[in-house]
């Protein structure tokens, strides 16, 4: 099981410290940043004294390879969709032409993989 940290921060610097602080942790999987919010997926836990944390839950940790990703709208695309979706925290790269997903229990990582390759025939999703 991995721990996803939710914090809500109400500016830009909050954000970027705890950004930084959580990718100096070694058992940091990945951060999953939005305006106001960030989500640190740890193995052992993970604290800041910045920003509200307002949730903490626990889910299990899937990759799925993702192929016809060409630029960065690609990853954008995706991820407006999967954002959507009954998702914990995720991660999207290019570089790495994959996604990294936490999802609670009673999800199946399955239903993840048939959405984005529903997306069209550009890209292909597959665990």
């Amino acid at each position: 099981m991995v721990g996803v940290f939710t914090y809500y921060c109400n500016d830009e610097s909050t954000l970027t410290d705890i950004e930084n602080s959580a990718q100096s942790k070694p058992d940091v999987l990945f951060i999953s940043k939005g305006d106001k919010v960030i989500k640190v997926c740890s193995e052992s836990g993970f604290t800041s004294d910045k920003g509200n944390l307002v949730a903490t839950e626990q889910g299990s940790l899937h990759n799925v390879k993702i192929t016809g990703m060409t630029c960065f709208r690609c990853v954008n695309a995706i991820s407006n969709v999967v954002k959507d979706l009954p998702v914990l925290a995720f991660t999207i790269s290019l570089e790495k032409a994959s996604g990294t997903f936490v999802l609670s229990e009673g999800i199946d990582i399955n239903m993840i993989v048939s959405i984005i390759n529903s997306m069209g025939s550009k890209f292909t999703a597959s665990l």
